[in-house]
């Protein structure tokens, strides 16, 4: 679960500094998203490399 709050906590971090600098929301959510997904797989690759 604390994994799951750190990548929601990232992508809204990463989508809201985009969208303060571009002002476009559709490419703030595109960020915000993306940062969330390498987020929990950049972890998870780190769980599973640490076996």
């Amino acid at each position: 679960m604390l994994l799951f709050i750190l990548g929601l906590l990232l992508g809204g971090i990463s989508g809201g500094v985009t969208y303060g600098l571009t002002a476009d929301p559709q490419i703030a959510g595109i960020v915000a998203a993306i940062a969330a997904i390498l987020t929990w797989l950049g972890l998870a690759a780190l769980v599973i490399a640490d076996d």
